[in-house]
């Protein structure tokens, strides 16, 4: 098996999440863990870079943007060129994603602390992908990052779930994490298209690119909170 794979005997994993750590009627309603994954990065990687210069070339650039098209960013890319990056990447069959989202309001206050919550609930959705998506034959599963700036504490909790994870379900599998910046990977550009599209679903119950993204997703999204006792520890604003 590992011979006919070559290459594809890897698995990389890329992990996004979108929200805050204000657990108040101030704070983001939800909090999204995202993972992408796949063991063919390149051709879909090659297809975005070529896309990107495409579109530079043609001059899709927002005025006065001196960063635009620097990479892909679903939040703050325009309408015409989120469908541009969505038809690119559903081109492509040989990835899957699954999400997990955490209402906010519903977490217990003893879970707010990153060293706390972050074991909870992301081990949930990378154990997803580490029980069932690894096939016979992988010899080595890489996990990437984003490096958005973080707090220490926040960054040795992200750290730390994730080599508690691996170390737990691969069996022996060697493991590496690896945190790029997102312009730099564009698979965590489309973890971020991914997370995106599940919060425009739950917060503003816009599922345009949900739907869209809908052959893609390995799962109904995990929603753990609807598991719970029910009780709300505060109203949202």
């Amino acid at each position: 098996m590992v011979a006919f794979w070559g290459d594809m005997a890897r698995l990389h994993i890329h992990l996004d999440e979108s929200g805050n750590f204000v657990f108040s009627p101030k704070g983001t309603p939800y909090y999204i863990f995202t993972a992408v994954w796949t063991y063919n990065p390149n051709p879909l990687a090659d297809v975005l870079s070529r896309t990107r210069y495409r579109l530079i070339k043609e001059g899709h650039l927002r005025p006065g943007v001196i960063d635009d098209l620097s990479g892909f960013h679903a939040c703050d890319d325009p309408t015409p060129r989120r469908d541009v990056f969505v038809q690119e990447i559903l081109a492509h069959r040989d990835w899957n994603f699954a999400s997990l989202v955490v209402e906010k309001n519903r977490v217990n206050d003893t879970l707010y602390e990153p060293e706390k919550f972050y074991p909870k609930f992301l081990t949930m959705v990378l154990n997803f992908v580490l029980r069932g998506r690894v096939r016979p034959g992988t010899n080595l599963v890489l996990v990437y990052t984003d490096t958005l700036p973080m707090k220490k504490k926040e960054a040795s909790a992200v750290n730390g779930t994730i080599k508690a994870s691996c170390q737990r379900e691969l069996k022996g599998v060697p493991f590496r994490i690896l945190h790029h910046s997102s312009e730099s990977n564009y698979w965590i550009q489309i973890a971020d298209y991914c997370s995106w599209a599940m919060n425009r679903k739950w917060q503003f119950n816009d599922t345009s690119y949900y739907d869209k993204l809908w052959p893609r997703l390995a799962a109904r999204e995990i929603a753990p909170m609807g598991k719970g006792d029910g009780t709300i520890y505060y109203r949202m604003g």
